[in-house]
């Protein structure tokens, strides 16, 4: 489903679905799950390493980390532990774990919209996601990664599990909070760790087959994912009015913030605070059902139609909504006869766009 602005005339009236996936239609810790399948102690691996990435720490010093990279900094000890793309495919596959309502959901949208899903995930998941729910895998973004192309000598490997045990040894580092932060705001064992990460890999990997391998392999985080967006706009010559964007997490509130501004509709769903910021709208459910609900209301009538609905979240408006009654009777028989939490969002963005800390007052 590859488009080029000339070939759409036939998509007048039509729509964008934008769904930023982690966290919405599938869990956000996908990657600590096969550290905690694959890997001695991984679970704690994983978050000492989510820890040290999400650090505000910026300095000449040290390398400069995103959250994100916590995906990219796991591969090597995930390759010491031999795990190849069919391992990471088949647990994926066996493992799999989606929102409820989110294959109706993401067959109902295709029938008035173009649809694209952008993860941090693997590519491996995604592919999996896509077989599952009938998704269009050519209508996703994700990282990529060929876990089989590095090859791990005998040495390498010993060396990387000794690596891994020390790491997993460690507690996660507690991140300091106010502004202008630096090593002396951390606890002296937290300051020891960081040190030790840093030296680990910036000297202990290079030379390594698996530092190469940190070196090409980019998670999908906030710059990647407005890369998408301008992708996707390249490709399909949509406005930004006409997209309708779901997020859920910090990695998503760029590709949020642009379509918001954009004049277009962004619906946080399950998300967190700095993804709500970003958002019109605020939803809380553990069905996306209300997602089909607000794509058709938005594709029948437009955001501000969506925004007045919200504002003004009650039995009555939703049975009187311009929107498939089939839908409306399944979404409030779902939640027994009752409408899910949703809210509109007047919370001024661009003091808050990447304060975690900041949570609107809007239930």
């Amino acid at each position: 489903m590859d488009f080029e602005p000339n070939d759409n005339a036939f998509l007048d009236g039509w729509k964008l679905f934008i769904l930023c996936g982690d966290g919405t239609i599938f869990p956000n810790d996908t990657v600590k799950s096969v550290c905690t399948n694959y890997l001695q102690n991984g679970s704690n691996l994983y978050d000492v390493l989510y820890s040290y990435t999400s650090l505000p720490i910026v300095s000449l010093e040290r390398p400069a980390y995103r959250r994100e990279d916590a995906y990219r900094l796991i591969l090597p000890f995930l390759r010491a532990a031999d795990l190849s793309n069919t391992a990471l495919k088949n647990y994926f596959k066996n493992t799999l774990n989606i929102t409820s309502g989110a294959s109706r959901t993401l067959r109902f949208v295709q029938e008035f919209s173009i649809p694209f899903l952008v993860s941090s995930s693997y590519e491996h998941y995604i592919c999996e996601v896509c077989e599952a729910l009938d998704f269009p895998l050519e209508n996703t973004y994700s990282m990529s990664l060929d876990l089989d192309y590095w090859d791990v000598s005998a040495t390498e490997k010993k060396r990387l599990q000794e690596l891994a045990a020390e790491i997993s040894s460690m507690t996660p580092i507690t991140a300091p909070t106010g502004d202008d932060v630096n090593l002396d705001d951390l606890t002296e064992q937290d300051r020891k760790n960081v040190l030790r990460l840093d030296d680990i890999f910036e000297n202990e990997l290079v030379g390594f087959q698996t530092f190469r391998m940190l070196s090409s392999s980019t998670p999908m985080g906030r710059e990647e994912k407005a890369a998408s967006l301008l992708d996707i706009r390249r490709k399909t010559g949509f406005d930004l009015e006409d997209m309708m964007v779901i997020c859920s997490s910090a990695s998503d509130t760029l590709i949020a913030h642009m379509v918001r501004e954009g004049g277009g509709l962004v619906v946080a769903f399950n998300a967190t605070p700095s993804a709500i910021c970003t958002s019109n709208l605020a939803v809380v459910s553990e069905d996306t059902t209300i997602l089909s609900f607000l794509a058709d209301v938005f594709q029948n009538a437009g955001k501000e139609h969506v925004e007045e609905l919200a504002a003004n979240w009650t039995e009555e408006a939703i049975l009187a909504a311009p929107a498939n009654k089939y839908l409306i009777n399944e979404l409030l028989k779902i939640n027994n006869n009752k409408a899910p939490l949703v809210a509109k969002i007047n919370t001024d963005v661009s003091d808050v766009l990447y304060n975690e800390e900041f949570v609107p007052k809007f239930f």
